[in-house]
């Protein structure tokens, strides 16, 4: 193939890669610079219908565009080059995978002839996203052969199939791509596709589905609204209990969020209590944060029935009896429930009511991260919402928040503090927000702040500095302090003052509660504000107003 024809295969093949990727919703995509994506760069970047958002660092740009696709689930774009730098985008399509959130990894990789021979920046790209994707193809080799029109279609017609509806997820398209790297930046003529939107999906259950009794709703993160089923959910023979990611918690009357602090600390009489008045359990959704609730599920032996609106069915903590995959609002429509007996929904929403009465009296005693979290949530006002990074913030959240106001979201997906701050700084491209994480994990995604500085993100960030990871403290392996420190402490000693002058933000620090304002929490333009905090005490607070909890919960006549 001589020079031009290669240039006007190359420039064909990935025009129209990207024409039909943004007809079928992809319109923003993330950047990350390199020499073998150029083509890929460029086609995103000429196509007027496609937003660009340019990342240095691929780890980072893989969460970033996880943020942008978080808050609608709509579809965001990858590109970066060859080698090592497709390798980092694995953490973040692991969340996706886990989270159902779709992305599109586009990764420019070496021709065929450049694999497998000691060629600089290339390595084995095929497939190796295999655990964690929905889809994968590579493309051929840009060349003029007359097949090639329809198996572009082809390839992006099956792609798109996940990037919506009960499989949705991450995919990965590797392009191989050979020198001359340039394409024909004048053809923007192949730029001419109209918006065609993805299928909306509904899935409707066969038949109806009886339910006999009083029961128990947990309610998981969903990607639907279900502001449509509060009148089904709103019965007598039915206590709800919601996640803090959970946003019907915000409208809905008479929803449990108290359910940690309940299963933690109820004894054995409250459980056989339970056990007879409960006849069946519906978990919705993802599975819960409450490690306390997930055990209660683990061992009771009430039957339960998982609602999903995913292929991939999360049967964590346990296999249910009965599980129903498909739209939930529609699922949860054919649902009839009739009741029988006496309940426990009374006592229930009473205690629940009597938690955040105790919190609400003694949380004035005590100066740690949960009284700290308290202030945070109860000045952040409604229209702002909040990201809770793991592991301390999510669960402190779910405790002493006791308003219900605000649209809380987290990395739940795999759990793990990889990449926070950057999925943070994607949501807070399209809503207000404010990131509350802790050192360890800031640290980790330090890099993720470039992308305030670099598109004029307005965020606010408060960060826990309490000198190491938090959670150990709270979990068995603080009792061997001869090793703890070293091995889970991890104490860094940092002071994130440098930090937010490196990346042109705000900075403040405080130890003091009665810092915690309404204008400091709405604060405009980019913040960074430092809380000191100690690990040791911070354990022992959080620990005594648990045991005030416990009595309270324990108060409960059988």
């Amino acid at each position: 193939m001589n020079p031009s024809d290669h240039q006007e295969a190359l420039t064909y093949q990935v025009f129209t890669l990207m024409d039909l990727l943004q007809s079928y919703g992809v319109q923003e995509i993330v950047i990350s610079p390199g020499s073998r994506s150029t083509p890929l760069a460029l086609a995103a970047e000429l196509h007027p219908d496609i937003h660009t958002h340019i990342h240095p660092d691929e780890r980072s740009a893989g969460f970033f565009a996880l943020g942008l696709a978080k808050l609608e689930h709509t579809p965001v774009g990858l590109i970066c080059t060859s080698g090592t730098a497709a390798a980092n985008y694995l953490p973040a399509i692991a969340e996706a995978d886990l989270s159902h959130i779709p992305l599109v990894a586009l990764t420019a990789d070496r021709p065929h002839e450049l694999r497998d021979v000691g060629a600089p920046q290339a390595i084995n790209q095929q497939n190796m996203y295999r655990n964690c994707v929905r889809y994968y193809t590579e493309l051929p080799i840009a060349d003029v052969h007359e097949s090639h029109p329809n198996l572009l279609e082809t390839k992006v017609m099956q792609c798109v199939q996940y990037l919506k509806g009960p499989e949705m997820g991450p995919v990965h398209i590797n392009v191989p791509i050979r020198e001359p790297l340039m394409p024909d930046m004048t053809r923007t003529d192949y730029f001419f596709r109209s918006e065609k939107g993805m299928q909306q999906y509904s899935i409707v259950p066969d038949g109806d589905i009886h339910l006999e009794g009083h029961g128990i709703v947990l309610i998981g993160e969903t990607v639907e609204s279900l502001d449509c089923i509060t009148p089904i959910l709103d019965r007598d023979n039915l206590t709800v209990m919601a996640d803090p990611r959970q946003h019907i918690r915000r409208d809905m009357a008479g929803v449990i969020t108290h359910q940690d602090l309940i299963f933690n600390s109820m004894d054995a009489d409250q459980f056989d209590r339970l056990e007879r008045e409960v006849d069946f359990i519906v978990r919705i959704g993802e599975p819960l944060t409450s490690k306390a609730t997930n055990k209660f599920l683990a061992q009771t032996g009430v039957p339960q029935y998982v609602v999903s609106e995913h292929q991939a069915l999360k049967t964590f903590p346990v296999a249910p009896k009965e599980a129903y995959v498909g739209t939930i609002s529609a699922i949860m429509k054919s649902i009839r429930f009739t009741s029988a007996g006496h309940g426990p929904k009374e006592w229930l929403m009473a205690l629940d009511g009597r938690i955040s009465s105790r919190i609400e009296k003694y949380i004035s005693d005590y100066d740690d991260e949960g009284r700290f979290m308290y202030e945070i949530m109860r000045h952040t006002p409604a229209q702002r919402a909040l990201f809770l990074s793991n592991s301390m913030p999510i669960r402190d959240g779910e405790r002493y928040d006791l308003e219900n106001t605000q649209r809380i979201y987290a990395n739940r997906g795999a759990n793990g503090i990889d990449g926070v701050v950057s999925t943070a700084l994607g949501m807070a491209v399209k809503t207000p927000l404010t990131l509350v994480i802790g050192d360890i994990a800031l640290y980790h995604d330090m890099n993720g702040l470039i992308m305030s500085k670099l598109e004029d993100i307005d965020i606010n960030i408060i960060v826990f500095n309490n000198n190491g990871g938090g959670i150990f403290s709270f979990l068995p392996q603080n009792d061997n302090q001869e090793h703890f420190e070293r091995l889970f402490g991890t104490p860094l000693d940092l002071d994130f003052k440098h930090a937010a002058a490196l990346y042109n933000f705000n900075y403040m620090h405080t130890d003091k509660v009665e810092d915690i304002t309404d204008g400091l929490m709405n604060r405009k333009g980019r913040n960074i504000i430092e809380i000191k905090t100690d690990r040791v005490a911070n354990a022992a607070s959080h620990q005594d107003l648990r045991r005030q909890i416990e009595d309270v919960v324990k108060s409960v006549e059988i």
